[in-house]
């Protein structure tokens, strides 16, 4: 019997394990048997060499397709032709570009960095995965390790942390896949809805009335926990930027000479470079919490555990609801105080809303208006900024 085309394949129904030829290509066999699941098929490349039958396992029908075997098998029965053990060139290969799991990672971050939301992907997906297994080689990882990991974070209710993981992973195991490390990755077609359903949009929290907004900020004054986490919060009413830029924070974006931050491209969603004029309240609050990690962190707001790792969102949202604000904050919320606030009081600072969508990284995406606003608007975002200083420090009674 010979197979001729995928027809056959599809129809194939055997009682016991059998070898059939394939009509088209020399040393292609399709292996055949019986299971409770119906008729199992693999591809396989045998031939003689040295006096010995060789078998070159190519893949699992219809995961391998008939046409993409006999291109396999057409390229052994060419190495075959030059005098070259395609078996001994597959062994040779597995060795040169077996990789671990940290290694793949590192390199497809270095291409992968180019904003904050890849920057967010990737460490999330370092976080809960490559952290685990990072000495593990990537064509050993299984189903089974990453529903391990997938399964935990279902139990503790994090169904988007499961989604951001698992997109990462896709990535860089697409990656690795391109770049020849792996062959395929049954990974891949795992189905994170079937698994674990889907997680339920929910509206950021923030406060958006004056006197609410002032009882938090006196709040956050008396706060009596860490000291990382507390001139976090007290710095990030006045920046309002995006959580991460906020934990990512390292002392050498931070140009105190110039009153400004300058937030590298590959941090930012847009990425591009984001400059953030800083009022001299924002000033005081770098210099105070200096001493405390500027000689043993990058970061300007490192975690408790590690100095060479960020506080979490969670720790810092858990130090809004110590406060008694949970309900009604969470820590990206002050995004949306500043945001609308500033639209209410246009009238007070004078600054149109194009300077405020700027403060907030809400640039045009077309390039010629981009280089305009960031040219020419700097000294109008300086002025809305220095406003809203003024502004926070008058609720906290500083001036």
């Amino acid at each position: 019997m010979f197979i001729v085309n995928d027809k056959q394949l599809k129809t194939l129904i055997v009682k016991k394990r059998t070898y059939i030829k394939d009509a088209c290509t020399k040393n292609l066999y399709i292996e055949a048997k019986d299971s409770l699941k119906g008729t199992i098929i693999f591809f396989y490349f045998r031939y003689r060499l040295n006096k010995k039958i060789q078998s070159i396992k190519i893949g699992k029908y219809p995961t391998t397709t008939l046409s993409s075997a006999r291109e396999k098998a057409n390229i052994f029965n060419n190495m075959l032709a030059e005098k070259i053990d395609p078996k001994e060139q597959i062994q040779d290969k597995g060795v040169k570009k077996s990789k671990t799991l940290k290694e793949v990672f590192n390199e497809w971050s270095q291409v992968f960095y180019k904003n904050n939301t890849s920057y967010n992907l990737s460490k999330r997906l370092e976080t809960h995965i490559i952290s685990k297994y990072e000495d593990k080689h990537i064509n050993e990882l299984t189903k089974n390790d990453i529903l391990l990991v997938l399964d935990k974070l279902y139990v503790e209710g994090k169904l988007e942390t499961i989604k951001r993981v698992f997109l990462g992973l896709k990535k860089m195991l697409m990656y690795a896949i391109n770049k020849e490390y792996i062959e395929n990755s049954n990974i891949l077609i795992l189905d994170m809805k079937a698994l674990y359903g889907s997680p339920k949009k929910q509206n950021l929290r923030a406060i958006t009335k004056e006197e609410r907004f002032k009882e938090l900020l006196l709040a956050i004054e008396n706060y009596n926990g860490s000291i990382f986490t507390k001139v976090a919060l007290q710095i990030s009413p006045y920046l309002f930027l995006r959580s991460a830029n906020i934990r990512n924070l390292e002392w050498s974006e931070i140009d105190f000479k110039n009153l400004k931050i300058i937030i590298p491209a590959n941090k930012m969603k847009r990425g591009e470079d984001f400059i953030v004029p800083l009022s001299e309240s924002v000033i005081k609050l770098f210099e105070f919490i200096k001493p405390f990690s500027f000689h043993n962190s990058k970061y300007v707001f490192p975690s408790d555990i590690s100095k060479s790792k960020t506080m979490s969102e969670n720790t810092l949202n858990q130090a809004i609801k110590r406060l008694g604000f949970g309900d009604e904050m969470v820590f990206h919320g002050f995004r949306t105080t500043a945001s609308t606030l500033l639209y209410e009081f246009k009238n007070l600072h004078g600054q149109d809303s194009e300077v405020i969508e700027l403060c907030l990284d809400h640039r045009e995406r077309n390039n010629v208006k981009a280089t305009y606003n960031r040219s020419l608007r700097l000294n109008d975002r300086k002025l809305l900024m220095q406003y809203w200083s003024d502004y926070i420090d008058k609720l906290k009674g500083i001036i």
